[in-house]
């Protein structure tokens, strides 16, 4: 009897490292999960883009496809240039960098008021009117600049597209990422020829576009920071990448 007891006792102790052996490998490999699980997460830096502003150009310039024949109806205007030098990362997808043009004005109560003009991506800003290719479903529309409407004077239509201000023109017109060397073409407004001022008829001149106008509205120039352009990176994460100045665009001509 003793003996058979002994036995049994041996048997017992004999399976105790067998468990424990299991429990510490079954341990081992929760931790090395736990460890696996918590590694440290680095979050993606934020894109870097250069630009090179020129004045002094001279573009086409169009009205709405309505009044402007495809076969290539056209008057040169001011323009000046927004110009992409390099970036970083290498892929930045146009529909992810947004443009916005922003009018600040006093109020008379002494208050600054803010409006946008317009804003938009530059994938949905690349439409040249006068193609036979249609603009972007979510093209951008021109609203206001302090109390001045562009879309509306003159009785011309609400909802005018943003291509009477400026519009993007792409390297290719079959890239969907940002290259070095795309352009932002702004018209300009400042008092000068070619176009819109010398249209005034009876009244003095210079006077507004009694038809369709065209640019950023005067003041931008005369007045600094009556106007700035914001280029924006909306993806992950996003990041001003550009602050503008329109006056810096182009200087008073007087």
């Amino acid at each position: 009897m003793r003996s058979r007891r002994w036995r049994l006792a041996g048997s017992r102790r004999g399976v105790s490292p067998i468990l424990g052996t299991i429990l510490i490998l079954a341990m081992t490999l929760v931790v090395g999960a736990l460890l696996f699980t918590f590694r440290l997460y680095t979050p993606p830096s934020p894109p870097i883009v250069t630009f090179m502003l020129r004045t002094g150009g001279s573009n086409p310039v169009w009205g709405d496809p309505t009044d402007t024949p495809t076969s290539g109806g056209y008057s040169m205007m001011n323009t000046s240039s927004i110009i992409v030098e390099s970036f970083s990362p290498s892929a930045l997808l146009l529909s992810d960098i947004e443009f916005t043009f922003v009018c600040t004005n006093v109020t008379s109560s002494g208050a600054l008021n803010e409006s946008i003009l317009v804003q938009g991506s530059l994938a949905a800003m690349s439409w040249f009117p006068g193609d036979t290719s249609e603009p972007s479903p979510n093209a951008p529309t021109l609203g206001w600049c302090a109390s001045f409407h562009a879309g509306g004077y003159g009785g011309g239509a609400f909802g005018t597209l943003y291509n009477r201000l400026g519009l993007f023109v792409p390297v290719s017109t079959q890239n969907v990422t940002l290259q070095a060397g795309d352009t932002f073409l702004l018209y300009i407004h400042n008092g000068g020829y070619p176009l819109d001022y010398t249209d005034c008829g009876a009244k003095a001149s210079p006077c507004l576009d009694a038809d369709d106008y065209h640019g950023a509205p005067p003041w931008c120039f005369t007045t600094q920071g009556a106007c700035t352009i914001y280029l924006t990176y909306t993806g992950n994460p996003s990041t001003l990448l550009a602050t503008i100045p329109v006056y810096s665009l182009a200087p008073p001509t007087s």
